[in-house]
């Protein structure tokens, strides 16, 4: 008689490996937090700014004895394409804090726009992130012209005013028969909070709940939220100019450009009361608070019983403003 015991002792074996290796692979891909089923990077930022280590140098001499750059890096962290041939074309850098005659410059030479595009960060098929691009921005060559009695500090401030859209994606839910089949939530629910997935950005939509209205009407709540550390702006119309000024006199803060796209399906329709029934429209979101958006979804064809899960998009479009500043001690050399 032939014994079998020691097969089954090696498929033991090798079905222990298998197992310490699929959880092995588990547990790597969880330590990478890769998340197949997140459609974007995400984040709070849209440009990050710094100043270049060196750019300017903490101390400098007066008399025109020193001279020195400033140099601001920009580094696009958020998914939105910006810069020249891009939708969000407006990227302005300016220095604050200086009178420019001191430096021996002019008004125009503190304050350049961004000459090439910066394309946004982006998460690839499988998970991964490829990073947005960066850029460095230089102001030089600057020299302190006054001749000073005594040290003295003063503080110079980069500006960074700039175009910027945040995407958002939400799965809502669609029923041909609204009352029929309110309570069926085999495929999806017609009721209650959903969970928006945004692009990165300042500005984003925080939340989406949706309701049934009537046989053919779903109305949708959204709300829109500031949740970046600069101000936004509405973007200028008819020729008119924003440089993201942060004074409580600019009544073009707090506007924001809003969008909900219109649905794959050609027999839905959407229109919001703030908007004058339109899908789209500017909306202030009072000093910045968030602030909430109703719409509804209509059907207007025939009902056929569909029940099906839509993609709701919400685009946001709006010129930002943030800065970042830094002390300089400027040394009297010349006494």
């Amino acid at each position: 008689m032939v014994s079998f015991g020691w097969i089954n002792r090696v498929l033991l074996f090798l079905a222990i490996i298998t197992g310490l290796f699929f959880v092995t692979s588990c547990s790597s891909q969880e330590e990478q937090g890769i998340n197949l089923a997140q459609p974007y990077v995400g984040g709070t930022v849209g440009l990050n700014a710094y100043l270049v280590e060196g750019m300017p140098p903490p101390i400098i001499h007066d008399a025109g004895t020193y001279p020195f750059g400033v140099g601001v890096a920009l580094e696009n962290m958020g998914e939105a394409d910006v810069g020249p041939g891009t939708d969000n074309p407006f990227v302005l850098v300016r220095l604050e804090g200086i009178n420019p005659e001191q430096l021996g410059v002019t008004d125009a030479d503190i304050q350049k726009m961004l000459d090439a595009p910066l394309r946004g960060a982006r998460r690839n098929f499988d998970g991964t992130i490829f990073p947005g691009e960066m850029t460095v921005v230089t102001f030089e060559p600057l020299n302190y012209l006054p001749d000073i009695h005594g040290n003295t500090q003063f503080t110079i401030r980069a500006d960074v005013c700039y175009d910027y859209e945040t995407l958002s994606t939400t799965t809502i839910c669609i029923k041909d028969d609204v009352l029929e089949n309110i309570q069926d939530t085999s495929i999806c629910s017609l009721t209650g909070e959903k969970s928006p997935q945004n692009t990165g950005g300042p500005l984003r939509i925080t939340s989406v709940v949706e309701n049934p209205m009537a046989e053919n009407k779903i109305q949708v709540n959204f709300v829109i939220e500031h949740v970046g550390i600069g101000e936004f702006f509405g973007r200028p119309t008819n020729g008119e100019e924003e440089k993201c000024d942060f004074s409580v006199r600019n009544f073009n803060k707090y506007y924001v450009d809003v969008e909900v796209e219109p649905l794959d399906d050609s027999g839905m329709t959407i229109s919001c009361s703030r908007f004058g029934g339109s899908n789209k429209g500017r909306v202030k979101l009072y000093q910045g608070a968030p602030t909430t958006i109703s719409c509804v979804i209509e059907r207007t064809r025939p009902s056929t019983g569909r029940v099906y899960q839509a993609l709701l998009n919400i685009r946001l479009r709006y010129r930002y403003g943030q800065f970042i500043e830094t002390p300089i001690i400027v040394q009297d050399v010349t006494n």
